[in-house]
């Protein structure tokens, strides 16, 4: 038998993936510009944005370390087994408290260039 957390990783990894990916995924459109523009643009937005707001990584628990404890199961004949009882770590996660205001820094920088979000 798998334990919970082992049931939850693969339905959280791809939702951590997407979250982050998020704000990398964001398009804009400028009337008459090229893609070497947008490029350029996105580089000094870029640059811009991480100049003002570093990541600024922590640590968060997402869940405690706990133990789970062993469980009796038995069949409809009364026979009955033991299983389970182990030591599940505790889960952490990495945070940026700078991912937000970074995010706001190079959205003004795109707008202030003429640039506007293209709805998807």
């Amino acid at each position: 038998m798998k334990r919970p957390a082992a049931l939850l990783a693969p339905l959280l990894a791809p939702l951590v993936a997407m979250t982050l990916l998020a704000g990398c995924a964001e398009r804009w459109e400028k009337p008459g510009a090229t893609e070497a523009e947008f490029r350029a643009a996105q580089a000094q937005c870029d640059a811009r944005a991480y100049g003002r707001w570093p990541p600024a990584l922590r640590q968060e628990m997402v869940m405690p370390a706990r133990w789970v404890p062993p469980m009796r199961s038995c069949d409809a004949q009364g026979h009955c087994a033991w299983f389970g009882g182990w030591w599940e770590p505790p889960q952490i996660m990495v945070v940026d408290d700078h991912a937000a205001p970074r995010h706001a820094e190079r959205r003004a920088c795109f707008l202030a260039n003429g640039r506007t979000p293209v709805e998807r």
